[in-house]
């Protein structure tokens, strides 16, 4: 075999014409001279499975098979040694009856298993089939291992390329959300910062006297709540998009969340809106992260008011059914059409119609919501109708189905009991 048998041409997945020409070698590589061509297939390894995802039979023949190990030993040999292994045709009497029907349909005589390493393990075998009785010499045996060195080397530059092109997309992602959120900023930290500056600069110059200076003082404390709630949505969707979130669970009783958002709302009320609540006053224990499950709610309480200009009720509600906790929020403001329904969770993904237009937000609050809500095992649905209100409902696993253990951009939540809150 001359050299240029390993002049394999590049690839970028798995399935690439790469280990379609690495079998045909491989078979090329084993065939005595004058004799019946041999079969030879590339199987990549996951987990305890060879799937075969490239094969070279002169008759065309292919059979994509699977194998798991446990059910055929010699691969399972060969996977964790990390060495060849040649099967006669005295041991083949002696396969699993799985193996036996490989054999059988394959015609086999003897094989050769190479293991392919990648990296600091077996990333796959080269299997090669005999349906004659010459075996496989030791030169064959050493080309068949060399073809595999080079398989290997292909197998670690295709993940490291697929690694780096997902860092690229990543770090590219990041930049696109730094933009994003420097636009935002500018935009919604302008207004409230423009209005606390006024009074300020009129309190200073002794402009506002009497009751005039604390509804200025009210009004720079609401500015400032306002400007903080931005920059903490900000921050929070940063961290969940570059570094993921980890959740300090610990058991808590929902009941205690929904009245700490209330509360945390209250100032926010005013004399137009007035909340009522509906549900018995039993304790709803869930494993949680206690300060963004209040986050949660508060978010959705938030995004009831804004979007209900003109006031009104808003009921929050709450039940246990289904091995599930159900809190919902409902306004009667103006509503959601159905096609505009599939933007609500996306960041930065807000719904400006002429009723809405005036609204100032940054379209963060309902995404760092459902987010919260999945990273904790549940979930957040809405219903809708425009001109006659919306209702979110937030769902979230009892303590009997686990603790719950979500990923965000690979960062996996702890799922043990953690005293305290983040």
């Amino acid at each position: 075999m001359t050299s240029s048998a390993f002049d394999l041409p590049a690839v970028e997945d798995d399935r690439d014409p790469f280990f379609d020409t690495a079998a045909r070698i491989a078979a090329q590589i084993a065939t005595p001279v004058g004799a019946p061509a041999r079969r030879a297939s590339y199987l990549r390894l996951d987990g305890d499975v060879l799937t075969a995802i490239a094969e070279y039979d002169e008759t065309g023949e292919a059979f994509r098979g699977r194998y798991e190990l446990p059910l055929f030993p010699n691969f399972e040999r060969a996977v964790i040694t990390g060495a060849i292994q040649v099967i006669g045709l005295s041991e083949l009497g002696n396969l699993t009856p799985e193996g036996a029907a490989v054999v059988t349909r394959h015609q086999v005589r003897s094989c050769a298993l190479v293991p392919v390493v990648s990296g600091s393990g077996v990333a796959g075998v080269i299997a090669v089939s005999a349906r004659d009785d010459a075996g496989f010499s030791e030169s064959q045996l050493c080309q068949l291992a060399s073809l595999a060195e080079l398989v290997g080397l292909r197998v670690g530059h295709v993940a490291a390329d697929r690694a780096l092109r997902a860092e690229a997309e990543r770090t590219q992602g990041l930049e696109r959300l730094k933009g994003e959120f420097l636009n935002i900023a500018a935009h919604e930290l302008r207004s409230p910062l423009g209005i606390i500056v006024g009074y300020v600069s009129m309190l200073l110059d002794g402009t506002l006297t009497g009751s005039d200076r604390h509804t200025a003082l009210e009004r720079i404390a609401e500015k400032s709540d306002e400007m903080g709630r931005l920059i903490t949505d900000m921050l929070e969707t940063a961290r969940m998009e570059a570094l993921g979130v980890e959740l300090a669970l610990a058991p808590t009783d929902l009941m205690t969340v929904i009245t700490d958002a209330m509360a945390a709302l209250e100032p926010r009320l005013g004399s137009r809106h007035r909340i009522s609540t509906r549900g018995r006053r039993d304790p709803m224990p869930v494993i949680a992260d206690h300060a963004r499950a209040v986050t949660m709610v508060r978010n959705l309480l938030d995004n009831a008011v804004k979007y209900s200009p003109s006031g009104g009720g808003i009921l929050v509600a709450w039940t246990r059914r289904g091995g599930m906790c159900h809190i919902s929020v409902t306004d009667h403001g103006v509503g959601i059409s159905r096609e505009q329904q599939s933007m609500l969770f996306t960041r930065f993904g807000r719904l400006v119609t002429p009723e809405t237009s005036h609204i100032r937000g940054t379209g963060l609050g309902l995404y760092i919501a459902r987010e919260i809500a999945r990273l904790h095992g549940g979930d957040i649905a809405v219903r809708s109708e425009v001109g006659r209100g919306t209702t979110f409902t937030i769902t979230m696993p009892l303590p009997s189905d686990g603790p719950p253990a979500r990923r965000l951009n690979g960062a996996e939540t702890m799922n043990t009991a953690v005293p305290g809150n983040s």
